[in-house]
């Protein structure tokens, strides 16, 4: 039980460093220490852990992975490819309910900064026409932007989650893809289930011609990427990491950019402290670990005989509640709970993976601290209470959805 409180003072200060807009890498390396101090492990022990854990080659390849798919993603807003790719959408469907979600739907295929800000006006003068609420366009932006990130490889958190349970992202999506399936469907059901069809093009022959090429010109790298990451025939570890270099050097090529634009990039465009907490996640991971708090915190949930899949889902998904960060939710929950669902040396089950990764994001997106929910918010100038009245049910499915591939396992 001490543990337990240990442990859970620890938490406490991680969402008040976080509150105060501290970046997460910094907080996760603080709380590292804040584990030595507490469960009596040498400082000297926890540096070497930092020195360890930073020069780990699944730490370095995972930040190189993220500060390539953040350059792509820079690469395409610069190009205009995800402009084209909306235009042309609009301009090819003529349902409008289509359109509405598939705008942050496509643009959420590419995890960028600001992403949630890029769909939205979009998504505002689509639901204009259609005459859609404030909150069901808050919702309909917020929610559909986020389906993938159970199972798409280039997002920073499911690569981390993968990491963190010893799986490769091919075995976490398979784990995992029913979420994003019954996540589209809340989103269908509680957000655009009564909004009119009325549609938002009616193309030509002509130009329905020219738009499919528009789209596709416009979506030739994200496709690229996706079927390189799965039939290279390399090494799975570096699959992903020779995936983006390539195509971000054919976007380049195609597009005549110079070289010297990546430095650009790097300099203005690259949030580095997103990829500090690829470091302080890893590290973390590795304290709690080698301290033995790991241990005595899951022995201390064991005894309080909570059912297990009451705590695998509770202790993520309040991680993910309070910090409104889904690499949060994954690197504080997991290396909890893991123990109670793993034993030494085996691999986490599918099934619980998919539990586990149910419970760490619903609760990002159930967060008023998650950015994308709070900027969305307050851009459509919607109310708190009827956005919550269609995420909360959406929620309430995907979690259903996670428990009968649990109880079928």
């Amino acid at each position: 039980m001490i543990a337990l409180l240990k442990l859970a003072a620890i938490f406490a200060a991680i969402v008040i460093l976080l509150s105060r807009r501290w970046n997460l890498g910094l907080v996760l390396l603080l709380a590292s220490a804040g584990v030595g101090l507490l469960f009596a492990y040498p400082l000297t022990e926890v540096a070497r852990d930092v020195v360890l854990a930073s020069a780990d080659l699944l730490t370095l390849r995972l930040a190189l992975a993220v500060v390539l798919i953040m350059t792509l993603g820079e690469l395409l807003r610069q190009t205009a490819g995800l402009q084209g790719m909306v235009e042309a959408l609009q301009a090819l469907v003529a349902n409008g309910r289509i359109v509405l979600a598939a705008l942050p739907a496509l643009i959420g295929l590419l995890p960028m900064v600001g992403g949630a800000m890029f769909s939205a006006p979009l998504v505002d003068e689509v639901g204009d026409k259609m005459n859609v609420d404030r909150a069901h366009k808050t919702f309909v932006n917020y929610w559909f932007r986020h389906i993938w990130e159970y199972i798409f490889p280039l997002y920073p958190s499911m690569m981390l989650a993968a990491a963190l349970m010893g799986l490769s992202t091919a075995r976490l999506a398979g784990a995992a893809w029913p979420l994003t399936l019954s996540a589209a469907a809340g989103g269908l059901l509680f957000g655009l289930l009564g909004v009119p069809r009325r549609g938002t093009g009616n193309p030509t022959p002509a130009s329905r011609a020219e738009n499919l090429r528009i789209l596709a010109k416009s979506t030739w790298s994200i496709v690229l990427v996706i079927i390189l990451s799965m039939t290279l025939p390399v090494d799975e570890r570096l699959r992903m990491l020779l995936s983006m270099v390539i195509t971000i050097a054919a976007l380049m090529a195609v597009k005549r950019v110079p070289p010297r634009s990546l430095l650009t990039i790097w300099r203005r465009h690259i949030p580095w402290n997103t990829v500090l907490v690829i470091f302080g996640a890893l590290i973390f991971r590795r304290v709690l670990d080698n301290s033995g708090a790991i241990t005595d915190t899951s022995a201390a949930l064991t005894d309080m005989q909570i059912p297990r899949a009451a705590v695998t889902f509770a202790v993520p998904f309040i991680a993910g509640l309070l910090t409104g960060l889904s690499t949060a939710a994954f690197s504080i929950g997991f290396p909890v709970v893991l123990p109670l669902v793993v034993a030494d040396g085996e691999t986490i089950t599918l099934a619980w993976a998919a539990w586990l990764m149910a419970g760490g994001f619903l609760g990002v997106m159930c967060s008023p601290m998650h950015l994308c929910l709070s900027m969305t918010r307050v851009y459509f100038k919607a109310s708190w209470g009827p956005v919550y009245r269609l995420i909360a049910p959406s929620t309430a499915l995907v979690a259903a959805t996670a428990a009968v591939i649990l109880l079928l396992a």
